[in-house]
């Protein structure tokens, strides 16, 4: 029996079915099943829409119901299905329903009942008893109650009962039983729930849309904000599940404007260590091709000449006598934690040809980013980078690589609208003074780049940017390095002054 009441499903376990079995997979093949199940679901829901539709015409050409056209036509429309064996009851009651896709949409609730997606016409939790213990289906997150998105792929979401419907002015604890035991339940078993977001468009127009499978990772009870008990349980997305984009507004009190998805789960395509993903939560559009690189290509004509290196096989320290310190000031530019202590004008690591191990103090930059970054679309202002963990204060966070041109003979060529760091000698070191007519190179990354190529400028950035050598002694053509200017949160932008010179000053 469907409507407020949980569909009993006794079997033992060993009788669930795993898959959908096909009778005779010899002639039938996975695709042809597929397009089989799919075609179903759709013809059931043109039955239940053409039906719906008579109704409500019945209804309003009615002169007694002229005014009074307020039944619940989807309701009607669903029992009528029913009675005709129309509805789609799949074998097994868990996990993803065949011929349904995540991502696809629904209008009624109604409709998630016939097609075996969500078995309660009203209830936001579905459940089956098997072997006589409740084990939640599928949930319905409507917005009615407390529920929150932690993440993308995790959802907080409240019990049934009780008093958690916001505005409600009735209060009372919620149970453990029913909707909530059958949920507790799915986590002791392991058995994947399915999810279905309410989603309200900009035009009120309400949509159910088919999240995919989740897990009960841990539940809690906490006084909610009547001051009532509320059951919480935190259900994880399963991973490789398409993701579900555009979910505007509507059904989650924390609404995701723009609920982001992966659209490039690694746009360096594994030259970092890191993956960097491409999120975007306005059109699932992926950023614009280019050229990944991790190190900066020179002009033909360059050659890397390195200068000697130290003899510290142990490491560099402040303490001693190494010529990378003694270069550096006589103080090693970062502290224990790979932090930056001070902006100067050059800093010199060590490089290949000095005998410390990788893990030296002064091999910071050049070492690559310690954090996962990704860069993310907004609707005003285009692709951003942000870092997933926190950023202390220091830190290195990435280098602006790309393609080193001559300032004034390629600088034309340079696509306009993406960054570039001119590289400016602005005194001759030999004779101190100013020379206008020395050689500018420009980082273009316009074609060729990494991650940096998105960072956004800011007047008042969270990045500072450091000249660094290591590899080549060519002070004209320094690699630049970006590291935080101040602590920075987890998913908040990362910016820069592009407008800042730098100089050998």
């Amino acid at each position: 029996m469907f409507g407020n009441q949980p569909l009993k499903h006794e079997s033992s376990s060993h009788g669930i079915k795993r898959s959908f079995e096909v009778a005779n997979s010899s002639t039938v093949s996975r695709d042809n099943m597929a397009m089989v199940e799919r075609n179903r679901v759709k013809e059931t829901l043109k039955l239940f829409q053409d039906l719906y539709n008579k109704l409500v015409h019945e209804c309003k050409g009615n002169p007694k119901q002229e005014g009074h056209c307020t039944k619940r036509f989807d309701m009607e429309a669903a029992n009528c299905l029913k009675k005709g064996g129309k509805w789609i009851l799949p074998a097994n009651p868990f996990g993803n329903i065949p011929g349904i896709k995540t991502g696809d949409k629904f209008h009624y609730r109604a409709e998630l009942v016939i097609v075996g997606l969500h078995l309660q016409y009203i209830a936001g939790i579905a459940y089956v008893t098997l072997n006589g213990k409740k084990i939640a289906t599928s949930v319905v997150n409507s917005g009615r109650y407390e529920n929150e998105a932690k993440t993308e792929d995790v959802l907080i979401y409240s019990g049934q009962g009780g008093s958690t419907k916001l505005g409600s002015s009735v209060s009372s604890d919620q149970e453990l039983k029913l909707g909530n035991l059958a949920l507790v339940n799915s986590k002791e078993v392991k058995y994947p729930v399915r999810v279905i977001q309410k989603v309200t468009r900009v035009n009120r127009d309400v949509e159910f849309v088919y999240d995919g499978l989740y897990v009960v990772n841990k539940y809690w009870q906490e006084r909610g904000h009547n001051r009532k008990l509320v059951f919480k349980f935190e259900l994880h997305r399963l991973t490789n599940q398409e993701k579900v984009c555009n979910m505007n507004g509507g059904g989650l009190k924390k609404k995701l404007r723009g609920r982001e998805c992966c659209v490039v789960h690694d746009i360096s395509q594994g030259k970092e260590k890191m993956a960097v993903r491409a999120m975007n939560g306005l059109d699932g559009e992926k950023p614009k091709n280019f050229g990944y690189a991790t190190e900066n290509m020179y002009p033909e004509w360059f050659l890397k000449i390195g200068r000697g290196g130290c003899d510290c096989t142990d490491g560099c320290s402040n303490l001693g006598q190494c010529g990378c310190v003694l270069r550096n000031g006589g103080e090693i530019a970062y502290n224990e934690k790979g932090g930056l202590v001070k902006q100067k004008g050059v800093i010199y690591e060590c490089g290949p040809s000095c005998k410390c191990p990788p893990s030296c103090m002064n091999r910071v930059s050049q070492l690559g980013p310690r954090y996962q970054l990704e860069v993310y679309k907004t609707e005003s202002r285009g692709w951003h980078v942000r870092s997933r963990s926190f950023i202390s204060s220091g830190n290195f966070v990435c280098e602006f690589v790309g393609k080193l041109i001559h300032q004034d003979k390629e600088t034309s060529k340079v696509a306009g609208g993406l960054p570039s760091f001119l590289i400016s000698k602005s005194r001759n070191s030999n004779e101190g003074r100013s020379d206008e007519s020395e050689t500018r190179f420009l980082i273009d990354a316009s074609t060729v780049g990494n991650v940096a190529r998105f960072i956004s400028y800011s007047s008042s950035p969270n990045l500072v940017v450091q000249r660094v050598l290591y590899d080549h002694d060519d002070e004209r053509m320094p690699h630049v390095m970006f590291f935080a200017a101040k602590s920075i949160p987890p998913l908040h932008e990362i910016t820069c002054d592009y407008d800042q010179k730098l100089t050998m000053d």
